[in-house]
């Protein structure tokens, strides 16, 4: 339950994009992304740091794709917020006496020093993934949006997801940047979901294979 409340403001995102556009979804997600923010600090008394930068980093992307009507910013946050999770987790290793994982898991599991920096590095490099894949889809999805752009068609507050390609002569060069759009947005839920899930399993294999020889005595 937990994964999906993390992922919930991502979720609303999507199914807002689907259904009214991307600039409306990005005013969902940081509305989400408080009351998430909110929701932990009544619960735990506390505020989550990584709930607290990525509705920092929200805003200001997302404000600024808002205020300009370019999509950019806010989908570049993605691989920003990665990046500077990977760089604390794999900084941990050498600042304080425990990795961030340790501090954040240590109270439920027993491991040694080294297995925590070979899972702090497992996670540092598995976001700067996520992160890079993200940029591709970025590259990809805003590419085909300005050559739509450079032909002159007006296109409503710049939001190509809802715009009607019928109603242009350059039909393809509409579809596709629509198609390049959705396959971000998509990404954005499924890919950076099904990736981390992917972590997820390999540390839980890693983690009873450890146990397993520590019970065993090898």
């Amino acid at each position: 339950m937990k994964f999906l409340f993390d992922f919930g403001p991502i979720i609303l995102f999507f199914v807002v994009y689907k259904l009214y556009g991307l600039y409306a979804a990005i005013y969902a997600m940081i509305a989400a992304t408080f009351v998430q923010m909110m929701y932990s600090r009544y619960t735990t008394g506390k505020f989550v740091n990584s709930q607290v930068l990525t509705f920092v980093l929200l805003v200001i992307f997302g404000g600024i794709s808002i205020a300009l009507r370019d999509p950019a910013f806010v989908m570049w946050k993605v691989s920003i917020l990665y990046v500077i999770f990977a760089l604390a987790l794999i900084g941990s290793n050498w600042i304080g006496s425990k990795t961030l994982l340790e501090r954040m898991l240590g109270k439920e599991l027993q491991l040694s020093r080294e297995i925590w920096q070979r899972l702090t590095w497992f996670w540092g490099f598995g976001f700067i993934g996520i992160a890079v894949i993200n940029a591709y889809f970025v590259n990809v999805a805003l590419s085909a949006r300005q050559r739509f752009l450079d032909t002159g068609i007006p296109v409503p507050e710049e939001d190509i997801s809802k715009f009607d390609c019928s109603q242009t002569l350059l039909q393809d060069l509409c579809l596709s940047a629509q198609q390049s759009m959705d396959t971000w947005v998509n990404f954005k839920l499924f890919g950076t979901l099904g990736l981390t899930l992917v972590l997820i399993v390999i540390t839980v294999v890693i983690l009873s294979k450890n146990i397993k020889e520590r019970e065993s005595g090898v």
